[in-house]
């Protein structure tokens, strides 16, 4: 996020102050945030951990189900940022 912050600082964007002077952040501080939330995950160790501790016969099936879940919550992130993204464009390009 810093670095992120220093690019806008150095672009000198002034779309990204408020009208009260406070910093907001830029679309790439906010798809940065959003994909760090959606957290693809390979191998849900804590999961797989948990069902063994429990007595799971099975303790690795939820991997493949994991993969599926969080590839889908990363491509609505990403869906979602390109989205508002090409919203805000239309609208300061009018």
């Amino acid at each position: 996020m810093e670095e992120l912050a220093k690019l806008e600082a150095e672009r000198g964007t002034p779309g990204y102050v408020s009208a009260d002077g406070k910093r907001v952040a830029s679309n790439e501080m906010c798809t940065f945030l959003i994909l760090n939330i959606s957290s693809l995950q390979l191998i849900p160790v804590n999961m797989i951990a948990y069902r063994s501790q429990y007595g799971s016969v099975n303790p690795a099936g939820i991997i493949a189900p994991a993969i599926v879940a969080t590839a889908v919550s990363t491509g609505v992130a990403i869906v979602y940022c390109k989205v508002k993204d090409r919203n805000r464009l239309q609208r300061y390009s009018r």
